[in-house]
């Protein structure tokens, strides 16, 4: 489980109690569901003392943060939180909250393009990213979907066999959960690192890396076809072949 130990039922009420927040604060806050603790003490019914000394500790782990006017806000961590606790079946998270904090996800991360089950699976690679590296969620920043792709990668064994292996073999997850986030990580990566687009209109993420000394080899990360769409395939022959031709006109004029 990635959550922190010291997450208790009083945090877990006060991130569902922000996360349904019922003022909208256009000036400073973009919008966004916020509350004061004072109308999260008369949501939940705990006391003013034990709102405040528990919402103390979420804007230590980052789940929560200081809007304006003395409001608060859920971060985009602690949305995260709400949904791997629900996935990993914590009664304390209703399925309505699921609902709302995987809508405002998709939101945060303009992954309006993509269905819920497709942010669920990458969510999933996520949290098992989280569970090799050892680091429960509250310790790493994470705000938006860049920041999710670069600890996903950190996580990997090897980067220079096809993605699609690499994570199921890293990670050990099973094809069909890799295949569902497939699309959410290619977005990620061609967002994250340096692209290349193609005379095919295609959009292309690779890296160069040496098997043996005077040997280049080129490994296409992801990709966004004009036809396709997202893909972490290195399968595209037209792709293959305007990379190698790039590839090899730089080692001509080197």
């Amino acid at each position: 489980m990635t959550t922190p130990c010291c997450l208790d039922t009083y945090h877990i009420a006060i991130l569902q109690a922000l996360l349904w927040g019922l003022h909208k604060s256009l000036a400073g806050n973009n919008g966004k569901s916020t509350r004061s603790l004072y109308g999260v003490s008369l949501k939940t019914g705990f006391s003013m003392a034990t709102i405040y000394r528990k919402a103390l500790e979420l804007m230590d782990m980052r789940l929560i943060e200081k809007a304006d006017r003395g409001n608060y806000v859920i971060t985009t961590k602690g949305l995260l939180l709400l949904l791997l606790l629900y996935l990993n079946g914590d009664s304390r998270v209703s399925s309505d909250s699921f609902k709302l904090a995987l809508s405002k996800l998709k939101e945060d991360w303009d992954l309006g393009e993509f269905n819920d089950e497709e942010v669920i699976s990458f969510i999933k690679v996520l949290e098992r990213a989280f569970l090799k590296m050892k680091v429960p969620i509250h310790r790493v920043c994470i705000k938006s979907l860049n920041d999710t792709v670069l600890f996903i990668l950190s996580s990997l064994e090897n980067m220079h066999d096809n993605m699609i292996k690499v994570l199921m073999e890293s990670l050990e997850l099973p094809m069909d959960v890799v295949k569902r986030a497939e699309r959410i990580i290619a977005k990620a990566i061609l967002n994250q690192f340096p692209s290349l687009t193609l005379n095919d209109g295609c959009k292309v993420s690779i890296i160069i890396y040496s098997n043996q000394p005077g040997n280049a080899m080129v490994r296409i990360l992801a990709m966004k076809c004009r036809l396709k769409g997202y893909s972490l395939s290195d399968d595209c022959p037209v792709a293959r072949t305007l990379i190698s031709k790039l590839l090899t006109r730089a080692v001509i004029k080197n």
